[in-house]
């Protein structure tokens, strides 16, 4: 009977396993702030100089008081122990083209408010848990994890990332039912 028992809790664990494993991230072209509230979530900017310093303060953030790493993963890259079963999955901020098409405001304003196409992620500042300047340094971190090293790309400015090569191929590591999805 033990063996049994022990026989299906290894099939289950298997089942979870291989149905986070084809879980896919949200397409990246998909804007996660309400259309009527992205024009002034883009427009928004650090209200501090966008330092190594911040990145590390958010880094800090990240894996501390934010509990950021629970879902995206210590690495940010969409595995974290809360991933696990997840569909979507949590963003992978370490897709360099995940920053070419989202402002650090709308990433704000996502940890602020929450995701409406992700329950499970919530807005942070909104529920107390971090503070505004926290929410804005996690977010310089995040888009540090996909920048390499290039601060314009960081801070993230809506000027900045208008002039990227955007195109729907750099969403191509996405499940297809979350593809195509940026007119609807």
């Amino acid at each position: 009977m033990k063996t049994w028992k022990m026989a299906v809790l290894g099939v289950a664990a298997i089942g979870f396993s291989a149905m986070s494993a084809n879980a896919g991230e949200l397409d990246i072209l998909k804007p996660r702030v309400p259309a009527d509230q992205i024009a002034a979530a883009k427009a928004m900017k650090p209200p501090f100089a966008v330092t190594q310093d911040m990145i590390a303060k958010g880094k800090d953030v990240f894996n501390g008081a934010g509990t950021c790493y629970t879902c995206h993963g210590a690495a940010g890259d969409g595995n974290g122990p809360g991933a696990a079963g997840m569909d979507p999955a949590p963003r992978n901020f370490t897709n360099s083209k995940f920053e070419q098409v989202r402002t650090a405001g709308e990433m704000f304003w996502v940890v602020s408010n929450g995701s409406p196409l992700q329950p499970a992620m919530v807005g942070f500042v909104t529920a107390g848990q971090i503070t505004e300047k926290q929410a804005w340094e996690a977010v310089i971190y995040e888009r540090s994890l996909g920048c390499g090293g290039d601060m314009s790309c960081v801070e993230g400015s809506a000027d900045w990332v208008s002039k990227q090569p955007v195109h729907e191929e750099a969403a191509g590591n996405l499940k297809p039912e979350f593809l195509n999805t940026a007119a609807k």
